[in-house]
């Protein structure tokens, strides 16, 4: 695996730094990648094709389109979901931008729902009371990782015939009740962005419920060719017919080589921030000032992040920084960006998260000592 450690004084004493969110690249994506380059092609081809394929087994559906970002993956599952001006989509301000970017890039509006206190993620009960003759479609975050309530947003969507698509960014790999996420909703969202489990430098991944989802998909990432019937001619330059607006959003094999390459690497990942994940539960259970987020036995979350609620948080981000601890808050709330409509006051349990929450580091790049290190601190108190 390439590393990237950093070291920092502190007091005068070498300490490693650990940071929340780390790039892990192994060898073999860096074979597969070096491969393409060597290859003479490196735009969309055979590679992006063998990605989709594997993912399979990742996202439990038979349909993944691949794409140049996360938020491409999310804008395409918008407008599939025939989301169009002066609609509104429900969905969750506990996130990055990139959620309700997507939703206003089709000209429609945000409606934004509450999040649960103890996950973070939207609330089924604060969705329903939102819903009016506009609403097409709800949009759920999988905060952290850890899956939504989805048997009860799908029970909302069915009764007011919405569609449903999740925002998996942080979630790849997590299961709900046995299935994995990518296997339940219409549209299923991923990254692989730089800082996320399974990088490619960039780029995401679409999984569809439908055939023909899928079908329309490859065509709208690129400009609304159908790259599979388009004809050669003697001129060199294909035939084809446009009929619909689409974009320049496809994964070139570069990208695509690097993303297979981590992602067969992603049962080794998961599993040691599981690891990680349960020493920190055991030992920061009772910790004064500090609550740990919900963790029932029927999801498994993809441990993104390792995110608490701690009371006197400056304090602690001062306490973990002086010994290299690179804690962080991620994300802070985008409803009250003035693109959004700026100040408001009807999500009480976002306020109370967004004054607590921060995210410890937990990814693959820690070692033992570095996971002891991050306990001890933590529990001697701030």
């Amino acid at each position: 695996m390439a590393r990237n450690d950093k070291t920092a004084n502190h007091g005068n004493v070498a300490t490693r730094v650990l940071q929340v969110l780390r790039v892990n690249v192994y060898e073999e994506a860096i074979e597969r990648a070096v491969a393409v380059l060597r290859s003479g092609y490196i735009g969309q081809g055979p590679v992006a094709k063998e990605l989709e394929e594997y993912f399979r087994q990742v996202s439990g559906s038979p349909w993944n389109t691949t794409v140049n970002s996360g938020t491409s993956a999310l804008h395409l599952a918008v407008i599939l979901a025939g989301v169009d001006a002066g609609d509104e989509v429900i969905t969750t301000a506990q996130t990055m931008m990139a959620t309700s970017h997507a939703v206003l890039m089709q000209r429609a509006t945000p409606i934004f729902a509450d999040v649960q206190p103890l996950t973070g993620n939207i609330d089924p009960k604060d969705i329903e009371h939102r819903i009016t003759k506009h609403t097409k479609a709800i949009i759920v975050v999988h905060w952290a990782g850890y899956p939504c309530d989805m048997d009860e947003i799908h029970a909302i969507a069915q009764k007011h015939n919405l569609v449903v698509i999740e925002d998996a960014a942080h979630a790849i790999g997590a299961k709900y009740k046995g299935r994995p996420v990518g296997s339940m909703s219409p549209f299923t969202c991923f990254s692989f962005q730089a800082v996320k489990h399974i990088t490619g430098g960039d780029g995401g991944m679409l999984s569809m419920l439908k055939e023909t989802d899928n079908a329309e998909a490859s065509r709208l990432r690129w400009f609304g060719i159908d790259r599979e019937k388009r004809k050669p001619t003697l001129l060199g330059e294909h035939e084809w017919n446009v009929t619909r607006l689409g974009y320049k959003y496809h994964m070139n094999d570069i990208a695509a080589a690097l993303t297979l390459g981590n992602l067969k690497h992603l049962d080794e990942i998961l599993g040691r921030r599981k690891e990680i994940a349960a020493r920190y539960r055991r030992a920061f259970a009772g910790v004064k000032g500090m609550t740990l987020l919900e963790n029932k036995n029927d999801r498994q979350s993809a441990n993104w992040l390792f995110t608490v609620l701690v009371e006197r948080r400056e304090d602690f981000l001062r306490l973990l920084h002086s010994q290299g601890i690179y804690a962080s808050v991620i994300h802070l709330r985008i409803d009250r960006n003035d693109l959004y409509g700026g100040e408001r006051r009807d999500l009480p349990n976002l306020e109370k998260f967004t004054e607590l929450h921060v995210s410890l580091p937990v990814h693959e790049g820690l070692r033992d000592e570095d996971v002891e290190h991050i306990i001890s601190t933590v529990t001697k108190g701030w």
